[in-house]
């Protein structure tokens, strides 16, 4: 501050006669622009205490306008300062009653917790009453704002703009009509202006005395007050989370904690637009780590490892309509940070975390089940997760979000089969009542797509085993589970065993194979009609089990070596090449003793047959069995004048499906 003296507030014209007054500072200061920010404001006091009794005390001032111009620009400069900004404003709202020259629209900007109501303030509500007109939402919260007994807190200081919307609404609702105050026995306003100099005191009578004033009454006041404070209340959550925020600046973490009405509004100027985001990940079905989620979600990205932390960001999501596969209160486990989740849209925002119905987990664990099926082959085909898709339809008791959930939690495994391991760990969760309808549908998932894969059958057997359910039901459930509408159309109603390379009985002998004898030209429209033949729908997963009474075959004994040579069995694998072997030893075999023999080699029988035919006319072009029973084997191809192929050696114990 400038000057050699400082005057005391409030200051007077005598100060200025003593010797070591700052007479000279405040002459420089009157004397020039009077816009310094940085002049001691008793100057600015003195000086508006002239301007005060111009207005107040004289009656037609002809530069009155010129007067409440200086007085507004001292605002500009000064306000700053509570008590000058206080009282320049007492004075012109009375000098506008005193002249009744209201303005056409009534500053509502108030400061909280005044000494009093301000007097426009009484003079506006006065005005509403006196014409039976509703009390505007914004005048009424001017009301409470200034009012000395209400209570203002952080949220409502921190949200002003979402504060005066909530308040507005909550008005609207509770008075749907419009607030009105009869103005019947209440009091007439009389306004008493007290100087800021304090030298005279002046009575003021609004429009004749006969304005309303109802601000010494119970109410509006007090159910006003009550709204105020409830949207203040609406408004702690997202005050706190803004206030975690750097800068103060909203997120959709933020922003997620405002009522229903104010969120997607809000979310319109959010840096990154990150509900756009949202929707193009849920339109688009898209991976997204939780990691990029979180930063998504305005949240530090390295605490979201904590359970907690990914069910806080799954309660942000789901407050826009959003659900993700990570949210752990519907998945087995907490997801790691860089883990691929799926965002899928919801039927409506949540108020509140979601949690699982009674029927979902039940539902979940036998999807993820399918899926451990469905993924022995080492590929979904689509049949299979049409299937599971199915399921998920017409499952009871789910919920539409549920049903979509699970639906993108398989998408999910779809895209790394890793995830599925660990739902064998829980099958023990399945009750006992419900194992055999689960069997079922592991079966018809299984041959879905119209291959009965050799790893599929072998998870079967495990799964069976961990339910305690009986080996041998699997079999049968097998034969009868090859359905017309999965089968091929191409002519071929057997299904299909396939065995993948790399699961192969070990140490197969093979014997010398005759040398091939010239390709004969065949009738290609025969030999198909005989390939349909070997393939009918008796042969798919015919008589499982093995009659106990009858004798069982004896294999020949193995071939230790072969010498080198042309490989008569190339191309086929190892557990067919040892069937084959056995095969062609006799010409015919009856139906019987052909199941014995493939079951000893772990095969199915139609199935072998199929594969080992298939293999034939690939090689020879010509059938290697045929026949129902007897089953006819063309040895011929295999003559002795084959050159010979080098050694095989294969154990059959231990061969393994």
């Amino acid at each position: 501050m400038r000057g050699s003296g400082r005057l005391h507030h409030p200051p007077r014209y005598a100060a200025l006669l003593k010797p070591s007054s700052p007479s000279f500072s405040h002459s420089s200061w009157l004397a020039g622009s009077r816009s310094d920010p940085d002049a001691y404001i008793g100057y600015v006091f003195l000086y508006f205490y002239g301007l005060e009794r111009r207005l107040m005390l004289q009656e037609n001032v002809p530069d009155a306008d010129a007067v409440v111009a200086e007085v507004r620009r001292l605002l500009q400069v000064y306000g700053g300062n509570g008590s000058f900004k206080r009282y320049a404003g007492e004075l012109l709202s009375a000098y506008q009653l005193k002249s009744a020259q209201l303005p056409e629209k009534l500053d509502l900007e108030v400061e909280e917790n005044s000494y009093e109501i301000p007097i426009m303030l009484k003079v506006a509500l006065g005005i509403r009453v006196r014409s039976g007109d509703a009390i505007e939402p914004d005048l009424l919260l001017a009301y409470v704002l200034a009012d000395p007994e209400t209570r203002v807190r952080t949220p409502a200081r921190r949200a002003q703009t979402l504060l005066r919307q909530l308040f507005a609404e909550a008005v609207e609702k509770q008075y749907p009509n419009g607030m009105r105050v009869p103005a019947a026995g209440v009091r007439k306003l009389k306004v008493n202006y007290r100087a800021c100099s304090g030298t005279f005191d002046l009575e003021i009578r609004p429009f004749g005395g006969d304005l309303p004033d109802i601000t010494n009454r119970g109410e509006p006041i007090g159910g006003a007050r009550r709204i105020f404070d409830d949207c203040t209340d609406r408004l702690d959550d997202y005050s706190r989370m803004l206030g975690r925020s750097e800068g103060l600046k909203p997120t959709l973490a933020a922003v997620a904690q405002l009522p229903l009405g104010l969120r997607v509004k809000n979310c319109e100027e959010l840096p990154g637009q990150p509900l756009s985001q949202l929707q193009e990940l849920s339109n688009d079905g898209a991976l997204i780590s939780i990691r990029q989620l979180a930063v998504l979600a305005g949240m530090e990205p390295d605490k979201i490892a904590a359970r907690a932390k990914q069910k806080d960001l799954s309660g942000i999501l789901a407050a826009f309509g959003y659900g993700n596969t990570a949210d752990p209160s519907f998945s087995l486990k907490s997801a790691k940070p860089d883990e691929l989740a799926m965002v899928f849209g919801l039927e409506r925002e949540a108020e509140a975390n979601l949690e699982p119905g009674d029927h979902y987990r039940p539902m979940l664990l036998s999807i993820m089940l399918g899926m451990v099926i469905a993924f022995a082959d080492g590929l979904l085909h689509p049949l299979e997760e049409r299937r599971l898709f199915g399921k998920i339809d017409e499952a009871p008791g789910l919920s539409r979000d549920e049903r979509v959930r699970l639906k993108a939690e398989l998408k999910v495994c779809a895209a790394d089969a890793s995830r599925v391991a660990d739902w064998t760990k829980r099958i023990g969760d399945v009750p006992e009542d419900r194992r055999e309808d689960l069997a079922d549908e592991l079966v018809a998932i299984a041959v879905a797509d119209g291959t009965l894969h050799a790893r599929e059958v072998s998870q079967l057997e495990k799964l069976f085993r961990l339910m305690d359910l009986d080996q041998n039901s699997l079999y049968l459930r097998l034969q009868g589970s090859v359905a017309p509408q999965n089968r091929p159309r191409d002519g071929n109603d057997d299904l299909p065993l396939v065995i993948p390379a790399g699961i192969q009985p070990p140490s197969i002998p093979v014997s010398p194979a005759p040398p091939r004898t010239p390709a004969t030209r065949v009738d290609v429209s025969r030999l198909e009609a005989i390939r349909r033949e070997t393939r009918s729908t008796s042969s798919v997963l015919a008589d499982i089990f093995l009659d106990e009474a009858e004798p069982p075959i004896e294999l020949q004994p193995a071939i230790e070596e072969i010498e080198n040579g042309d490989a008569p069995f190339d191309g086929l694998e190892r557990r067919y090449a040892w069937l084959l072997l056995q095969l062609i030893e006799q010409e015919a075999w009856t139906a019987s003793d052909f199941e014995r023999l493939v079951r000893g080699a772990d095969l199915m029988p139609g199935a072998a047959k199929q594969a080992l035919n298939d293999w034939s006319l690939d090689r020879f072009d010509e059938l290697v069995l045929d026949g129902e029973d007897p089953v006819i084997v063309n040895a011929s191809l295999f003559s002795e004048t084959t050159p010979q192929s080098p050694s095989l050696t294969v154990s059959v114990e231990g061969m393994s499906a």
